[in-house]
């Protein structure tokens, strides 16, 4: 038959043969039904989806026990009987006692004097995709409350550790007026960078843990006031090194925002120019503001020694990741940037070559 070239012709050409097929492939079957004769007819594919035996051919009534739901059955008819086409998602019962989803539609069906005398539609069934969408909410609840529990003990253990933090920074306090010799003095020196470890530590992971609630403290902000303050932080730093910082905020200035991220994200970025700046020239660090194709940008910009993005990725922003092997920094200036970007619906970028700057492009 396939060496016949007039076979596909022929195929293409039969539309019943098609129908058959997609309604195969897809699951669906086609039903009626006819009020006068009090009849529900279907199709063998809806037969056998269904496995209602060929022998068996139910009145309305007994059709009605194929819908999981009366109310789904009531509706049909209902809506048809109205004038109105109807298309719904509806769980209905095999022969053997399977529930399946299925995608219902129904048409009214008229006689040449205008009156309904019964409907037609199909059904597809979608029960893969219904139960692996359920599978899906089901794990999204677990996870869900996985993270309430996570979130509810890292609360607990920020909490309690700083306690313990603040106790031991007081004692070390009250050590100040006491250290006699040398060997005290050292070993003072190892308590309090141990204090001061821990205290830096409970900070980020606070900041952390409090991501999604600051999240909803969005007010309007001046970019230009939250840049200076920043810049304020580091002005000893940045007339030390003779840096030059340009500010250009001209097309965007204010934004709804959260003040704490926006403030956080940029010392970030700052700090990062500052430390990771080339020996070989004057650090210039440039922020700016723009609006290209209706997203709102925050661009920070060095000539600092930049970096080899190869291999890096997304790398960049984890934890403890540091740019530069001889960094100073704990690695989570990035990570917590992102984070606070991200929690406000954004994203960050980076290009970067090594010894050509990087430049942080923020979408508010």
């Amino acid at each position: 038959m396939l060496d016949n070239p007039d076979y596909f012709k022929s195929s293409l050409e039969d539309k019943a043969y098609f129908l058959e097929e997609v309604a195969a492939a897809t699951k669906t079957g086609v039903y009626a039904i006819n009020f006068k004769e009090n009849q529900f007819f279907i199709d063998a594919i809806g037969r056998s989806i269904l496995d209602i035996p060929d022998a068996l051919n139910p009145t309305i009534s007994e059709a009605s026990k194929l819908f999981f739901e009366k109310q789904d059955f009531k509706d049909l008819l209902e809506t048809c009987l109205a004038g109105e086409f109807l298309e719904a998602d509806i769980q209905m019962i095999s022969c053997n006692k399977e529930k399946i989803w299925m995608r219902f539609t129904g048409k009214p069906k008229y006689n040449n004097n205008h009156e309904i005398v019964g409907i037609r539609g199909i059904f597809t069934s979608i029960d893969k995709y219904v139960r692996e969408r359920e599978e899906v909410v089901r794990h999204s609840k677990v996870i869900e409350a996985q993270n309430e529990r996570l979130l509810h003990f890292a609360h607990i253990v920020s909490h309690n550790l700083r306690s313990h933090s603040s106790n031991l920074e007081l004692t070390l306090e009250l050590f100040n007026d006491i250290k006699h010799d040398d060997r005290s003095s050292v070993f003072y020196s190892y308590l309090e960078e141990v204090s001061l470890n821990l205290s830096a530590t409970l900070k980020h992971l606070n900041q952390v843990v409090t991501l999604n609630s600051q999240a909803t403290n969005r007010t309007v902000v001046k970019i230009d006031e939250i840049v200076n303050q920043v810049l304020e932080i580091y002005k000893t730093e940045l007339h030390r090194i003779l840096a030059e910082v340009e500010i250009n905020v001209d097309q965007l200035n204010s934004i709804e925002y959260v003040p704490a991220f926006l403030h956080g994200i940029l010392v970030t970025l700052v700090s990062n120019a500052i430390e990771n700046r080339s020996q070989a020239r004057s650090l210039k660090i440039s922020i700016s503001t723009k609006i290209s194709k209706d997203k709102k940008l925050l661009v920070v910009r060095d000539n600092g020694s930049g970096m080899d993005l190869t291999g890096v990725g997304s790398s960049l922003f984890k934890v403890h990741h540091k740019e530069h092997p001889d960094g100073k920094t704990k690695g989570l200036g990035l990570f917590l940037a992102k984070n606070q970007v991200e929690a406000m619906g954004g994203d960050i970028v980076v290009k970067s070559k090594k010894d050509q700057g990087a430049t942080f492009t923020i979408k508010l």
